[in-house]
């Protein structure tokens, strides 16, 4: 498994995955179904199967000094994720500038322009963008409009 920390300076090669989006601080069956649905769409468009994370946790982030809650540890988690057949870990360093991106600019800036990813999968309760204003609904519009 490859592990990508930048979304701005990607190789051609680690473009176009099809992945999932979210913390996965357990891996737990909920997040390997998010998984599992990005490995169906990774096979039908002959792409690699990809995990986009965070690291730290953005609640590590907005709340340093609030008691560690990780089930798991970011070194853990990759090698769990391996296990699962990810073949790209992007794993991006949540800070002020990701922090502050917009929904819509996460979406452009990160997902499509940056990573240039082919098909992205979120749970139900995903949230992103500043002030957690995106959705899975609005990324799905999102995908629409930007491709």
């Amino acid at each position: 498994m490859q592990i990508i920390r930048d979304y701005q300076f990607v190789d051609p090669s680690d473009r176009g995955a099809s992945a999932a989006i979210g913390n996965f601080d357990g891996v737990h069956l909920g997040h390997q179904a998010v998984i599992d649905i990005a490995r169906k769409k990774a096979v039908e468009l002959d792409a690699p199967l990809g995990v986009l994370t965070f690291e730290p946790h953005p609640r590590q982030y907005f709340a340093p000094d609030a008691p560690d809650f990780r089930l798991m540890s970011g070194e853990t988690r990759a090698n769990r994720l391996q296990k699962l057949g990810v073949e790209k870990l992007y794993e991006l360093s949540f800070n002020d500038t990701l922090s502050q991106l917009t929904a819509e600019e996460f979406a452009r800036d990160v997902i499509r322009d940056g990573l240039g990813l082919k098909h992205v999968v979120v749970g139900a309760d995903f949230h992103f963008g500043k002030g957690r204003s995106g959705n899975a609904e609005i990324l799905a519009e999102f995908g629409k409009e930007m491709g």
